[in-house]
């Protein structure tokens, strides 16, 4: 039966780690974001590595990057017997002896970040044999990420025209209340996918004055 809590990204992301980690152990159980040289946590199942949702690693430095390169397998029961993990930096970060990775990936085949897992201690062979299991639910993950991803884009141009309406004439600046609404929105799109934001001020003194003495020049 499907789990009526599972609605978006998310939840489902939530969901696949707990079943994992019950199904496989291992200390962490990760949902993963790649913006250039940054790799995000998004959501984790921890038990004893301390990594919390919002934590950033290198990414150059871990397995991931490793395994997507095609340098090491997507299941490694003892890491230490793969060359490209045993060097990869992040060994010196953390403990790990086992480690699982399978990419998440965008519609357009691009790399959005990655499903995977940590264990201080080697693991018995047979977690090999769940490796379709793990595929399948990434590409479940990938899936749902791709239609959210797809209705996010057009919800946020919907949102645009919105604001086009609430925006002064002449300097074609948002007003206050499409702002905070453009803003709150925003947030959230952050803090759900691992982009990253900035915001730029510019403070203008005297705009009123200036745009009444134009208006009545006209």
């Amino acid at each position: 039966m499907i789990n009526p809590s599972i609605h978006d990204f998310a939840s489902a992301g939530r969901e696949v780690l707990s079943f994992l980690h019950e199904r496989l152990g291992f200390g962490l159980w990760m949902v993963t974001r790649v913006e250039g040289d940054d790799w995000i946590v998004l959501q984790c199942e921890d038990h004893g590595y301390d990594v919390t949702p919002g934590t950033v690693f290198r990414w150059a430095d871990s397995f991931c990057s490793e395994m997507v390169k095609g340098n090491g397998p997507r299941v490694a029961p003892d890491s230490n017997f793969v060359p490209a993990y045993a060097a990869a930096p992040i060994g010196r970060q953390v403990e790990i002896k086992a480690y699982v990775g399978v990419p998440l990936l965008q519609a357009d085949g691009s790399l959005f970040g990655t499903l995977c897992a940590i264990d201080p201690a080697r693991q018995s062979d047979a977690i090999i044999g769940e490796q379709g299991l793990i595929e399948l639910l990434a590409a479940l993950l990938s899936s749902i990420l791709q239609s959210e991803l797809k209705a996010s884009s057009a919800s946020r141009r919907a949102e645009q025209l919105e604001v086009e309406l609430q925006t002064d004439p002449m300097t074609h600046l948002y007003n206050r209340r499409a702002w905070d609404q453009l803003l709150a929105k925003e947030e959230e799109r952050c803090r759900r996918y691992g982009h990253p934001a900035s915001i730029l001020m510019v403070d203008l003194d005297e705009l009123k004055p200036k745009r009444h003495a134009w208006s009545r020049c006209r």
